[in-house]
């Protein structure tokens, strides 16, 4: 029996630098470590609910100054409870909801508590959208708060120096990292998230994003590449 033909490939060129006017944001991470609550703090207004959007893939828009931030708020892709069917179609949306291309992609990560499924996440999403997108990946501490509230107040530099798990994540995405207090949304840290995200785009990378050909038996993935 012939073997169905494979879909077409989909091309999409998208060019990052100074002059584009979208900042394009896509957070991930686990359950529960500050990832809507980050959105929102970014947008300066509250368009995704932390209990509603726990289960599928929503997006928010604000203009600030001459550009418009727009904010993809990932689940946890890897939550036991979500069955295949509604993984598989989250990963369609979420690829869908990329096709204009990624300024930044946010993993969120929560100060007080253990490294959890980190290193799993950051593999999901280069095996998402291919190995590339490693060059766009920032480490985005929530609850910063918390380092007010030791007995002995740090600095995040003090307290990653005491916790290597912590270090070895800011490593592997290039040293890159921003510290939320998600319990005050203020315009300092959201400039200064912004600012580090616009650096990376002064950079002028241009890359290919590649839908890759795939057959029933095969999964979707994304190509990134300079």
């Amino acid at each position: 029996m012939a073997e169905k033909p494979s879909s077409p490939t989909e091309i999409f060129k998208c060019t990052f630098n100074s002059d584009d006017p979208v900042i394009r944001i896509l957070l991930m991470g686990r359950k529960g470590s500050g990832k809507s609550s980050s959105g929102n703090n970014i947008l300066g207004e509250r368009k995704f609910e932390v209990k509603k959007h726990e289960s599928e893939v929503c997006e928010g828009k604000t203009q600030i100054g001459e550009k418009q931030v727009h904010v993809i708020d990932c689940p946890d892709l890897l939550d036991p409870d979500l069955n295949k069917e509604k993984l598989e179609m989250m990963k369609e949306q979420l690829v869908s909801g990329c096709s204009a291309g990624l300024s930044s992609v946010l993993l969120t990560v929560p100060l007080e508590e253990p490294v959890g499924n980190e290193e799993e996440i950051l593999d999901s999403i280069k095996n998402l959208f291919g190995p590339e997108v490693q060059k766009y990946i920032m480490i985005l501490f929530t609850h910063e708060d918390e380092l007010e509230d030791l007995d002995e107040p740090q600095t995040i530099d003090e307290y990653l120096q005491n916790h290597p798990d912590l270090q070895r994540l800011v490593t592997e995405c290039g040293g890159k990292f921003h510290c939320f207090n998600n319990k005050c949304e203020s315009d300092g840290q959201r400039q200064e998230l912004l600012q580090k995200i616009e650096e990376i785009m002064e950079k002028g990378r241009t890359f290919l994003k590649e839908q890759i050909i795939r057959s029933d038996s095969m999964e979707t993935g994304v190509n990134l590449r300079t």
